[in-house]
């Protein structure tokens, strides 16, 4: 999980891994900042090396670059050129703050990985994303449940990036599943690139693009989780799907109604995606296991 000396706030449900600590509801991000021990800024500090002889501090052979710097505790992140604009923690969190006044979202989580060379704010979403999914009287009822992501790094590790997300970011698994999707509204910025008020606004323009597409898509399992397929429809779906992907010839495939290619009834059984048990049986727990599986 990597998170170190319980740098992490939250509030509802217990993280996996019980780190962090829980707050009241409607707290700022700036307060759960506070909580989370991440309310520290990163400075660039001029760099100085001894000479070979071990006396004396030479500095003009490190001209044009800077130890990015961890102001409380003097931490290290990086030695990068001048170039590089760190964006402070405070920052990020106070990026949702006009969503939380607003009405439109609450925070969620905020925390730091690897002592905070790794800092990210979640916001979930009020309304619109939420999404119930119908499941099987005997299983208890899963969900999905919309959020805002804004992370970036101070040791150069990933870039600043915003997106909508599905995933409850709580620890480095969850936030590399939430960064790592392939998603066609996401917001990014080199660490050479200073954030400003302008960019701010930007990265809303270009997350609220994604909002829409993330209400859809939950809209679109909401409905899938309804849908109760047979085996032979089970088929039929994997094989349409794969052949619009071009993953299959059209006549030329092995996949035949009623004969599963290797492996499908098998990855269908499986509970390859998070909610698939709760939608075992349905068009959503299909195509999360055969189809995502099978790609």
């Amino acid at each position: 999980h990597m998170i170190e000396n319980n740098e992490l706030a939250y509030r509802g449900e217990t993280p996996w891994h019980g780190l962090g600590v829980r707050v009241e509801e409607g707290m700022s991000g700036l307060d759960m900042l506070r909580v989370a021990k991440l309310d520290w800024t990163v400075q660039r500090r001029a760099l100085a090396m001894r000479g070979a002889d071990g006396s004396g501090l030479l500095s003009e052979p490190l001209i044009g670059y800077k130890a990015i710097v961890r102001a409380d505790t003097d931490q290290v992140f990086q030695v990068a050129t001048e170039r590089y604009h760190p964006v402070q923690n405070a920052q990020i969190v106070d990026f949702f703050r006009a969503y939380c006044e607003a009405g439109h979202a609450e925070m969620e989580t905020v925390g730091g990985i690897r002592g905070g060379a790794v800092v990210w704010a979640l916001a979930k979403l009020n309304g619109g994303t939420d999404v119930d999914l119908v499941t099987s009287p005997a299983i208890a009822s899963d969900y999905l449940r919309g959020y805002m992501l804004l992370a970036t790094s101070h040791d150069g590790s990933i870039k600043t990036i915003g997106r909508p997300t599905s995933v409850r970011v709580v620890c480095w698994n969850t936030l590399s599943a939430a960064i790592g999707a392939k998603a066609e509204h996401t917001f990014t910025m080199k660490h050479t690139r200073k954030w400003s008020p302008a960019v701010a606004q930007e990265a809303r323009n270009v997350m609220g693009m994604a909002i829409e597409q993330l209400q859809q898509t939950h809209e679109a399992a909401g409905i899938l989780s309804k849908v109760r397929i047979d085996h032979k429809g089970q088929v039929q779906f994997v094989r349409e799907v794969l052949e619009a992907e071009g993953l299959l010839e059209p006549e030329t495939s092995s996949v035949q109604l009623g004969t599963p290619a290797p492996n499908f009834n098998a990855l269908w059984a499986s509970k390859v995606v998070s909610h698939a048990v709760a939608v075992a049986g349905t068009g959503l727990g299909r195509l999360g296991n055969g189809v995502l599986e099978a790609i």
